[in-house]
């Protein structure tokens, strides 16, 4: 008969205790985490975004005319019968100049005696007025000096034309006698009253010094000044065709390497021209000639003149100028190449992509991406990449 009271025993399994292991797991993972923010490397990453890179491409540029110095040759007080700037044709009389100063007596009683003005002058001057109403801006306070100055010019030369047929008879005997010797323009073109030390200056000519603003010496004539032998009586622009030069960087003047004509923007008055464009060195420099047939009678005030080169701004891919990657490498012709790159940080480690470098100003790159490059649109990739590997792990905790 079996014992009943006989006990089998059976060995107790131990329980696993999976919160225990889970808080293993942990503490060695915090342990290796911790271990790594002190002694591994930090590589912070950035996201690429679609950008643009407008170009700052504002310059003073010097301006080139075809223009020659008429000189007086005899001595006395000027009489202008032209304001600055009016087109003048072949032998017209610009200035007299008076000897005795009788003229110069004659003239200004005359002015005074008849300083009226005919219907047709008089909407002439309502023109100007309206002309400035209409473009009027509060933020641009210049266009006042232009129709002071512009107002002034008309009714100057109103004089000029009233004086020419009053006098004309006592004009005539006064130049035979010699008391009064005529100045007449030598060609047809713009006259100036105003000149300085870069007058004639050529593309050929022209120096490294020539754009040293500060150097530059300006002189103007009018009525009233006595000018003696030799002296410089006024301007005489001779063709409508001008230039604009100015210096430009190594990296801009690679870009415009391909480019024969540029629209450029004058800061003046905001107008736009199309000129005909080619680079030239001198004194170890770049420089960009600008070449127009518009415009020139509307600048022939100015030496310099402060303009934007209206070129297309670059877009794609922009990233910090830090993250890119630039070594020189073998191509399959065996020539040294430059090429570009950026560490793409997507799955924890680093891992170098090739892009190709669309443009680069101070800060920032626009790039693409070559070939069947991974790089995409917000993309992590990293931010500096000096120091950097290929395939190093990130920690950028």
């Amino acid at each position: 008969m079996e014992d009943k009271k006989k006990v089998t025993k059976f060995h107790r399994v131990p329980r696993i205790n999976i919160g225990f292991i889970l808080l293993v797991f942990i503490f060695i993972y915090l342990i290796f985490h911790l271990v790594s923010l002190f002694t591994g490397k930090h590589i912070a990453v950035t996201e690429v975004k679609q950008g643009q890179i407008v170009s700052d491409n504002r310059f003073t540029a010097l301006a080139i005319r075809a223009e020659t110095l008429v000189k007086a040759d005899e001595s006395g007080e000027a009489y202008y019968y032209l304001p600055q700037e009016s087109r003048v044709k072949k032998g017209e009389t610009v200035v007299s100049l008076d000897r005795t100063g009788d003229l110069i007596s004659e003239i200004r009683n005359g002015i005074s005696k008849d300083a009226s003005l005919s219907d047709e002058q008089k909407l002439r001057v309502t023109e100007l007025l309206k002309s400035f109403n209409d473009a009027y801006t509060p933020d641009s306070f210049e266009s006042a000096y232009y129709l002071k100055q512009n107002t002034a010019d008309y009714l100057t030369l109103l004089n000029g034309e009233k004086i020419k047929k009053s006098l004309n008879k006592d004009l005539k005997a006064k130049v035979s006698d010699g008391s009064v010797v005529n100045i007449k323009a030598q060609a047809p073109g713009l006259m100036c009253l105003s000149y300085d030390n870069l007058t004639g200056v050529t593309e050929d000519s022209f120096t490294k010094a020539s754009f040293d603003e500060s150097a530059l010496k300006t002189t103007e004539v009018s009525t009233g000044d006595s000018l003696s032998d030799g002296d410089t009586a006024f301007r005489l622009v001779t063709d409508d065709n001008w230039k604009l030069v100015t210096p430009v960087s190594e990296a801009l003047a690679e870009k415009l390497k391909s480019k024969s004509t540029i629209e450029v923007r004058f800061d003046r008055d905001g107008t736009s021209v199309w000129a005909n464009a080619h680079l030239t060195d001198r004194d170890g420099g770049h420089y960009l000639v600008l070449e127009m047939d518009d415009s020139m009678d509307r600048f022939a005030d100015s030496r310099y003149l402060d303009i934007e080169l209206v070129l297309d701004n670059e877009s794609g891919l922009k990233v910090p100028n830090s993250s890119l990657v630039t070594k020189v490498e073998k191509n399959s012709s065996g020539d040294y190449v430059r090429t570009y790159g950026v560490y793409l940080a997507n799955k924890g480690y680093t891992q170098l992509v090739k892009v190709k470098l669309l443009y680069k100003n101070g800060q920032y790159s626009i790039i693409e991406p070559v070939n069947d490059s991974s790089l995409r649109l917000y993309d992590y990739i990293v931010l500096d990449a000096s120091g950097v590997n290929n395939g190093e792990i990130l920690n950028n905790n």
